[in-house]
């Protein structure tokens, strides 16, 4: 039986610990020290393998990550970051972790290897939100400039791609600062997408095309979404109290439940169900209790009296974790929008709310050998580099490719190289490893003294080219030397048999021989 969690962290610095719970029974399953994320910044790390389960942190005074595995409650790795993150986004296979920075500019990391592909800049403010699709083809990026961004992932991650890449939709319907991205399911052509703003108002958008369809306005600001895993409603969580409740005299903050269809009666007595969208037409949630959709007035979720940070939704959406900026966490009924149990553990606001199934590594009856292994993963690089090849040499962006000890340089593409043959018969007359160094140094050369006509000998600056990789292979013998000289000498060989056995065993040898000749 599959067993659902909930994993909940805090950004204040008098509390610094995530704790995991068992989503329906409210009990504490485990906690993790050392960890103050600010607002979206902690990430699960989904794992398709079977391995063991992480999730990565970006921490809120300071410019480090923390990696956490489920089967210890300290930091499994900690590294530095090339800017201090304040929101987190790990792609839905798990492959790729992007993260926002307070000046607008976006880092995309490989996660097992940790390459940074690409650093631009995405926004003029604070990185708000990140977002992958279902199918990991976009990117989104929502900002305190008001606007949505949704890039291409295959564009993000060209390697050959030297210009700041262009996003392919820019949505600037809003005019407040963006507080939250929700993304349907199904593949590029087939999702639907909503944003929240501080501006009071949700928007829907076809991914398809780009377009609005439908915009919802509601009497507060809305700092946070979860969207129904059948895209029947989606939720907004109000951050401004929407009234005053008459019994304890406490500001409400609701939780509002949208429905994405209606109910149509025809001339004929049918009633169908038809999607609220289309034509970018405006829906006023909240405003008023008038009649929506069949029901006796709007669709709301009461309990909280502090403004609402962070939402979600377990697997199948029958259950709600709503957490509020006082470190309240509510577990909520959908069905009957009553909240069914209330955990006061954290001790500041909720900064991020994860459900997930139970991982392997917390079964109790799975003993220690039997424990999956950690998933892969590699300090992330703070400079972004190019990897040419599957496990190939990288070329670092603002160092000289001489400068990365990892490139080997074999001495038949150097000779071959100075034989002055052109570069197409050196690229067919050598090996695929071969190949692969030659576009490496000539990435090289083109990075340090402009365009080179490759192989041509004629060519103004094949002298220049060639004197900067005859500097090249010295400094790769030089670090060649220094690795030799830094390595012990390998321990002698002892033999099975020693000498002395052979010697004992030559001499019974002679003698028996002696006496059988007497004999």
């Amino acid at each position: 039986m599959f067993v659902e969690l909930a994993l909940t962290s805090s950004s204040d610095v008098a509390d610094g610990t995530t704790y995991l719970w068992n989503l329906h029974t409210g009990s504490m399953l485990g906690s993790f020290k050392q960890n103050v994320t600010p607002l979206q910044s902690l990430a699960l790390v989904n794992n398709p393998r079977n391995l063991g389960s992480i999730f990565l942190s970006s921490q809120a005074e300071k410019g480090m990550m923390h990696v956490y595995n489920f089967q210890k409650d300290q930091v499994f790795l900690k590294f530095p970051l090339p800017d201090k993150i304040v929101c987190l986004a790990t792609s839905n296979r798990g492959t790729y972790c992007a993260g926002g920075t307070e000046s607008g500019r976006i880092h995309i990391w490989e996660i097992a290897t940790g390459i940074l592909h690409r650093t631009f800049d995405a926004h003029y403010k604070k990185i708000t939100v990140l977002r992958f699709s279902a199918d990991d083809t976009v990117m989104f990026s929502g900002s305190e400039d008001a606007s949505v961004h949704v890039w291409m992932l295959n564009a993000l991650l060209d390697d050959g791609q030297t210009e700041s890449p262009a996003p392919h939709y820019s949505w600037t319907d809003h005019t407040l600062p963006i507080t939250d991205i929700q993304c349907g399911v199904g593949r590029f052509h087939g999702s639907r997408v909503v944003t929240s703003s501080m501006d009071h108002t949700c928007k829907l958008w076809d991914l398809s095309t780009g377009s609005l369809l439908t915009t919802f306005l509601f009497p507060t600001k809305i700092t946070a979404l979860v969207l129904d895993p059948s895209e029947r409603y989606f939720l907004a969580a109000s951050g401004t109290p929407a009234s005053t409740s008459s019994t304890a005299n406490e500001a409400d903050y609701l939780i509002y439940q949208v429905l994405l269809y209606k109910a149509k009666h025809t001339q004929q007595g049918y009633t169908t169900m038809e999607a609220v969208d289309g034509d970018s037409g405006l829906e006023q949630i909240g405003l008023g209790g008038a009649k929506r959709h069949g029901s006796g007035g709007d669709l709301v979720f009461r309990g909280h009296h502090h403004p609402i940070q962070r939402m979600a939704l377990n697997f199948d959406g029958s259950a709600l974790v709503s957490g509020d900026n006082k470190g309240h966490l509510m577990v909520w009924d959908v069905a009957s929008r009553q909240m069914v149990r209330e955990i006061k553990q954290h001790k500041g606001a909720i900064s991020s709310i994860h459900t997930l199934f139970q991982p392997a590594d917390l079964y109790s009856n799975t003993t220690l050998a039997d424990k999956p292994k950690v998933h892969s993963i590699t300090p992330f690089k703070r400079i972004p580099q190019a990897r040419i090849g599957e496990g190939g040499p990288e070329i670092n962006g603002s160092n000289t490719i001489a400068d990365d000890p990892l490139i080997m340089i074999p001495s038949t593409v150097s000779s071959t190289y100075s034989s002055s043959l052109s570069a197409a018969a050196l690229l067919a007359s050598s090996s695929q490893e071969e190949q692969l160094l030659e576009m490496a140094r000539r990435a090289f050369v083109g990075a340090r003294f402009g365009s080179v006509a490759a192989g041509s000998a004629s060519s103004p600056s094949s002298a220049t080219s060639t004197g900067a990789y005859q500097e090249l292979e010295q400094k790769y013998r030089e670090l060649e030397a220094r690795l030799a000289a830094l390595t012990p000498a390998p321990a002698p060989v002892q033999p099975v048999v020693s000498q002395s056995d052979i010697s004992a065993a030559l001499s019974g040898l002679r003698s028996s021989g002696t006496k059988r000749r007497k004999a």
